[in-house]
């Protein structure tokens, strides 16, 4: 963790977005990076795992970590409708059991060409550019350049100035 703060405190590029990619579950890792966040996006499949994974998650940082908004990308999808349905799916659950506020920001479509550029070693975007998962995280990432950037920091930024003066 202090090695991933460290280069963050060394990049000398200026940058408007930082898209952090973390593992499932609720891990010190995953909880510390969604603290920091401006905003949190959960990525969701429709299987029982990843649905409950998704839920623990929102559950912990509502209850514990006054996380209240949630991006939500249906993944693997095999139509718009069907990811309309998961997070449909989604939705209902935590309308009935947390207080939280659910947004439907991609629904990104099952593509063999995933498996394929993993084996190629390159992002779909590059090795598959024209693919229809391609296209929709192209799309994503230009959803995600038009949310409006905060005037001031929120999230819980001071983990990291904690750490960094730690060291």
């Amino acid at each position: 963790m202090l090695g991933l703060i460290r280069a963050f405190s060394e990049m000398k590029t200026q940058f408007d977005v930082l898209i952090v990619d973390t593992a499932a579950g609720i891990s010190d890792m995953v909880l510390s990076f969604t603290r920091a966040a401006q905003d949190v996006m959960l990525v969701v499949c429709d299987e029982p795992t990843s649905i409950t994974d998704c839920y623990a998650l929102m559950k912990l940082l509502s209850r514990d970590h006054n996380v209240f908004k949630f991006k939500v990308v249906a993944n693997m999808v095999r139509s718009p409708r069907e990811g309309q349905q998961l997070f449909a799916k989604l939705t209902k659950v935590t309308d009935r059991f947390l207080d939280v506020a659910l947004e439907l920001v991609a629904v990104i479509p099952f593509d063999e060409n995933i498996r394929k550029s993993v084996r190629k070693q390159q992002a779909i975007v590059e090795a598959f550019p024209n693919s229809p998962a391609a296209i929709a995280f192209k799309n994503l990432a230009k959803n995600v350049s038009s949310w409006p950037i905060p005037h001031q920091a929120s999230g819980h930024l001071e983990f990291f100035i904690e750490q960094l003066l730690d060291y």
